[in-house]
C-alpha cells in the first residue's frame, strides 16, 4: 500500500512538474517524439499553452493553442484552436489505445482556399464554408466514421456577374464499414449541385458532383467552363480521386 501511495505521489508531483514548467526549456528535447508535428515560438506550458506557428509535415497550419487533459483511466484529450488567415478550427482530440476521435469540431474555411483545388476559367466567387462535426474517428490513419455537416455561407459569383449562389452542403452520416459516404445537395436559385464525397477504407477518396446552372443563368454556365466535363445536356460534371 505505501509502494501504490508513493507512486501516486510521484505521479502527482511529475504533473504538476510538467504544468509549470514552460515548454520551450524542453521542447528541443521532445521535439523528435512529435514529429510530423513541429511548434515554434511557444508560449506556457505541455498542458496549457500557445504557439505562434504550428506546422504538420511540413505545412503552416497557424497559430494554435491547447489544453491537454486526462478524460479517462485510458485517454487524454486535448482541446485544441488553430487558426490562420484564411480558416480557423477548434475541437476536441480525444487518444485511445485503440483510436484517435475528433469531436465537436468547428470552424470556418475562407472559399479563397477552396477555389485553389477547383479551376474557375471564367468566374470569380467569395464566401466561405462552416464545419460542424460532432464525431471523426480514425483507426490506423483510416477514418472508421464521420459524423457532420459542412455548408458554404455567403457563397457569391463575382464575376462575370454578381449572383447569389445559395447554400452548398456535405452531410456526413454513413456508417458503411467499407465506405465513408457525403452527400452533397444544394439549395440555389441559379445553380443545382448534387453528388457525394466517398472516403474508402483502403485509403482512397472520391468526388463525384454535378453542376447544374437553372435555365436562363448563363453567366454560371459561362462561369463554370474549366471545371470538370461538359455534359451534353448541360451543365458541368466534377469528377476526382486521389489517395490518402
Amino acid at each position: 500500500m505505501k509502494l501504490i501511495k508513493y507512486l501516486l505521489i510521484l505521479v502527482i508531483i511529475v504533473l504538476l512538474a510538467v504544468s509549470f514548467t514552460p515548454l520551450k526549456l524542453y521542447y528541443a528535447q521532445i521535439a523528435k517524439n512529435l514529429k510530423p508535428l513541429q511548434l515554434q515560438e511557444i508560449s506556457g506550458s505541455a498542458i496549457k499553452g500557445s504557439a505562434q506557428t504550428a506546422k504538420y509535415m511540413g505545412m503552416n497550419l497557424g497559430q494554435a493553442k491547447w489544453l491537454l487533459y486526462p478524460s479517462s483511466y485510458n485517454a487524454m484529450t486535448l482541446n485544441f484552436e488553430i487558426r490562420d488567415k484564411l480558416y480557423d478550427f477548434r475541437g476536441k482530440f480525444i487518444k485511445t489505445i485503440k483510436s484517435e476521435l475528433l469531436k465537436d469540431l468547428t470552424g470556418t474555411v475562407d472559399w479563397a482556399l477552396i477555389e485553389k483545388n477547383l479551376y474557375f476559367k471564367n468566374g470569380k466567387v467569395s464566401g466561405y464554408l462552416e464545419l460542424d462535426f460532432s464525431h471523426i474517428e480514425v483507426k490506423q490513419g483510416v477514418p472508421q466514421q464521420i459524423i457532420g455537416t459542412a455548408i458554404t455561407k455567403e457563397l457569391k459569383l463575382l464575376k462575370p456577374a454578381k449572383k447569389n449562389l445559395g447554400e452548398i452542403e456535405v452531410v456526413f452520416s454513413s456508417q458503411n464499414p467499407q465506405i465513408i459516404v457525403g452527400q452533397v445537395n444544394s439549395n440555389s436559385n441559379v445553380l443545382n449541385v448534387s453528388g457525394a464525397i466517398y472516403i474508402h477504407k483502403n485509403r482512397r477518396w472520391e468526388i463525384k458532383l454535378t453542376l447544374l446552372p437553372m435555365p436562363g443563368e448563363y453567366e454560371i454556365e459561362y462561369a463554370l467552363q474549366g471545371i470538370g466535363d461538359r455534359r451534353a445536356s448541360g451543365g458541368r460534371t466534377l469528377n476526382m480521386a486521389g489517395f490518402y
